[in-house]
């Protein structure tokens, strides 16, 4: 438990680390804190945060630089403290900006993430809204050969989904016509659990587009969050943690393989809440040297996405959580028009 003066003493290494990327000096912090203090009582109390875990020097006669432990300590205290007026100024801006998407979902996605990567200079990542159980919107069979046919799902939100058949014996562009609107009477507007449950007396062309369908379908409602954006590598990169090539590669590689998004998504909370992922509290050791600002967005119980920030654990926790909680919000205010129509 901190006592009132180490909790500023510790605010003040923790901002100052923040703006300076660099150790903080004792003598600096004792300039900024209570002129009450005397400087040794500010060195005392420094030490005493070392002690407990709050702050590490990386060597004796160096500054003080936070753990993920005083971070976390920081931005509880900052969580307690914050205001949901702060982010208004945000809301209406945002909202001016994603509306031009609106229309897109797959723009509206990439609009939310570049806008927040550059609210919270660090990267940024958006996931498509998506709901509980998927909905077929619209089915079309193509002909590609005499037993190969690509079967094209529209889901809800106009996600776009193909799959290839290969049939049994040939058949005709009429034959694949006739069977894919018997399915499509079927399965338009249902869920997975419904076309299972339907009663069917179908032919083998019929059932194996069926099948097919409920394969696309079964994939869909596997994963919580489906197709996404990143934005504000460059952000991220440029940030001194990250001016060794050692440290870059990782971060790239993951970028690419979508090991770091999955990572990311997997910190996202269940609610209507933001949450901060810090350093090694992070599931995934990919994500150590990182913290993570993440929530949900949408309707709750009919479509759900996550937009987040990331950046090193020496972010501005408090712009960040402000402007994820601001994205939160107005995507979800959106979400909601998109799903009332």
């Amino acid at each position: 438990m901190l006592t009132s003066r180490q909790e500023v003493i510790l605010r003040l290494i923790v901002e100052g680390h923040v703006r300076s990327a660099s150790p903080m000096p004792s003598d600096v912090i004792a300039r900024h804190a209570d002129p009450r203090v005397s400087p040794a009582t500010v060195r005392n109390e420094v030490a005493e945060l070392e002690k407990q875990g709050y702050i590490t020097r990386p060597h004796t006669s160096a500054g003080s630089v936070p753990t993920d432990m005083g971070y976390r300590q920081y931005v509880s205290r900052l969580i307690a403290a914050e205001s949901t007026s702060a982010e208004a100024p945000f809301r209406e801006s945002l909202r001016q900006q994603l509306l031009k998407a609106q229309q897109d979902l797959e723009e509206w996605t990439s609009a939310a993430a570049a806008v927040l990567a550059q609210m919270v200079g660090n990267l940024a990542i958006a996931t498509f809204p998506k709901a509980p159980e998927s909905r077929v919107r619209h089915l079309e069979v193509v002909p590609l050969q005499d037993v190969l046919a690509l079967l094209i799902v529209v889901l809800e939100h106009a996600q776009l989904r193909r799959q290839l058949i290969r049939l049994v014996t040939p058949a005709d562009r009429a034959e694949l016509e006739h069977s894919a609107n018997r399915v499509k009477e079927m399965v338009v507007g249902q869920t997975r659990r419904q076309i299972q449950t339907a009663p069917a007396d179908l032919t083998a062309l019929e059932e194996a587009v069926l099948n097919t369908t409920l394969v696309i379908l079964k994939e869909e409602d596997r994963s919580i969050y489906r197709g996404h954006y990143l934005d504000g590598l460059r952000n991220l990169l440029t940030q001194p943690e990250f001016s060794g090539n050692e440290r870059v590669r990782p971060v790239v590689e993951a970028v690419e393989d979508g090991s770091l998004a999955q990572a990311v998504l997997d910190e996202a909370p269940e609610g209507v809440f933001v949450r901060v992922v810090i350093g090694q509290e992070n599931k995934g050791d990919l994500l150590w040297p990182l913290s993570v600002v993440i929530a949900q967005y949408g309707v709750p119980g009919e479509t759900v996405g996550a937009i987040g920030a990331v950046g090193p654990t020496r972010m501005e926790y408090s712009r960040t959580i402000a402007s994820v909680k601001a994205m939160t919000v107005v995507m979800s205010e959106l979400a909601e028009d998109i799903h009332g129509r």
